[in-house]
Formats: structure tokens, C-alpha cells, sequence
């Protein structure tokens, strides 16, 4: 089906926009909410052209063209991802000595984590494949491609199909349900491309059901893995810590704690499938 208005290509050169003005400001100061942002946006221009890849001369190179931009930004997005999920959770611990310490620890390694990979961002953007990148976004973002629309039904069905069969042999090992995440992700970006097509009422309300599981299950998975990265953390802080000092206790409760929420996770994800 052809994007009669050019629904399509206006939701790419969006993004695209949003992407360049993001990488623009590697150097400068790059709070959590552009990281976020330009991550996102970085996302669903791959979305687009997995979902409509004949339309987009040499598909491959320009998946590895965006990828290029989204691997480094994305070490700075899981260092922000860790400082406000621990930073949250720490809050619930018992107040006293072995939560301050804990706090304190945590602060100063996520803070020192940020600083790393923005320093691994700046010297990324000084590669040649970064550059190919970038002048990709100034292309679409000045003239977007022009992308037909696909069947949405047979898409997203595809899409779904394919999150649910990762779920079923999952065996609830986290490793296999971030597969099932990133699975979901491209379903959930997927629907959301297809929403910006013209006007089929139809076929919306098929897309807009779908986007809607496809954001809630990306967000129950998505907090499988964030929990799974943050144990890891806290194992390494842990092992390095002091035996019997506050800072060890805090994190061994804080550890725990998270162990029990992920498990609690993982049985809602499995029992979804």
C-alpha cells in the first residue's frame, strides 16, 4: 500500500531530527532526558527500516549506520537506567548506617560509570562510522524516505508471534527473556510506525491494540533486565566490599530486595506467554 500522504516519511524525518540534534550535542553536556530521547528516536528509525527494508536503499548498511550512533549512547542510558532504579530502591531499605553507606557507594560508582561512557561516547563520534551516521540523519532529516506502507495486520501478528514463541522456551533465564525483550521492542516500534500511516479505522484499532500489549510487555521485560544488570552491579560492589562494614550489608540487602522483585517478574512474563 502506498503512504498516500507521506505519513510515513514524515514520522522517519521526525525522529531523524530528533536523533541529529541529540549526537549534535556530544561534547556539551548530555542530560538523562536527550540521552533518552535520541536513544529512542535512534530505535524507531531501525524499527522503520526492519519493518520496510526495500525501501531504504542498502537497508543493512543503514541499520549499522544507526547502530553505530545507538551502541555508545546506549552505555550512558543503562548507567542512568541503574542510578534511578537503585537510587529508588535504596530509599526503601531500613534507614540507618548500612543504607547511607550503601547510597553513598552507589552514588559515586554510577556517577564514575556516566562519566566512562560519555568519555567512550566523545571518542566514538570521532570515528568514521559515527560520521556515516550522522550525515545519515542529515539526509533523512532534510529528505526522509519515502516508505510504503505494509500489511499492519500480518506485521504485527508476525511480530507478536515471534515474542511469544521466545517466551515459551524461555525457561524463565533472563538472558532468554531479554531476547523476548528486544523482540517486543521492535513489535512495539513497529505499531508505532504503522500508526503514523494514513487514516484506516479498521486497521488503527488492530495497531493501537497491539502497540498497546507491545509496550506493556516491553516494559515487564524491560524490568527483568534492568534488575538482572543491577544485581550484577551489586554482586561486583559486594565482592569488593569490606566483609561486616555497613556498605557490604546495605548492598546485600538492597540485593536481595531486587532478587525478590525480579523473580516475581519473570513468573508474570512466563505466565504471559
Amino acid at each position: 500500500m502506498s503512504d498516500g500522504d507521506g505519513s510515513l516519511a514524515v514520522y522517519v524525518g521526525e525522529h531523524a531530527c530528533r536523533a541529529l540534534d541529540g549526537i549534535l550535542r556530544v561534547g556539551a553536556e548530555l542530560p538523562v532526558e536527550i540521552v533518552h530521547g535520541t536513544r529512542t528516536s535512534l530505535r524507531r528509525l531501525r524499527a522503520a527500516v526492519r519493518t520496510v527494508p526495500g525501501a531504504v536503499p542498502d537497508a543493512a548498511a543503514a541499520d549499522a549506520a544507526l547502530q553505530a550512533l545507538a551502541l555508545p549512547l546506549g552505555e550512558v542510558r543503562d548507567a542512568d537506567v541503574l542510578a534511578a532504579l537503585l537510587a529508588s530502591e535504596a530509599e526503601d531499605l531500613e534507614p540507618g548506617p548500612a543504607r547511607s553507606a550503601a547510597q553513598a557507594l552507589l552514588e559515586d560508582e554510577l556517577r564514575s560509570r556516566r562519566r566512562d561512557a560519555l568519555a567512550a561516547v566523545e571518542a566514538a563520534a570521532g570515528t568514521g562510522a559515527w560520521r556515516e551516521g550522522a550525515a545519515l540523519l542529515e539526509a533523512w532529516c532534510r529528505t526522509p524516505p519515502s516508505l510504503p506502507v505494509p500489511a499492519a495486520e500480518e506485521v504485527l501478528d508476525r511480530a507478536e508471534r515471534k515474542v511469544v514463541r521466545r517466551l515459551e522456551t524461555s525457561g524463565g533465564e533472563p538472558s532468554r527473556l531479554h531476547a523476548a525483550r528486544k523482540a517486543a521492542k521492535r513489535w512495539r516500534y513497529a505499531a508505532e510506525l504503522l500508526a503514523a500511516a494514513p487514516d484506516d479505522a479498521p486497521s488503527h484499532e488492530h495497531i493501537e491494540a497491539a502497540r498497546v500489549r507491545a509496550e506493556a510487555m516491553q516494559d515487564l521485560l524491560g524490568g527483568v533486565q534492568d534488575l538482572e544488570i543491577a544485581h550484577g552491579l551489586l554482586t561486583e560492589l559486594v565482592t569488593a566490599a569490606d566483609d561486616g562494614s555497613p556498605a557490604r550489608t546495605g548492598l546485600e540487602q538492597l540485593r536481595t530486595r531486587l532478587s525478590a522483585r525480579q523473580r516475581e517478574l519473570i513468573a508474570r512474563a512466563v505466565a504471559s506467554s
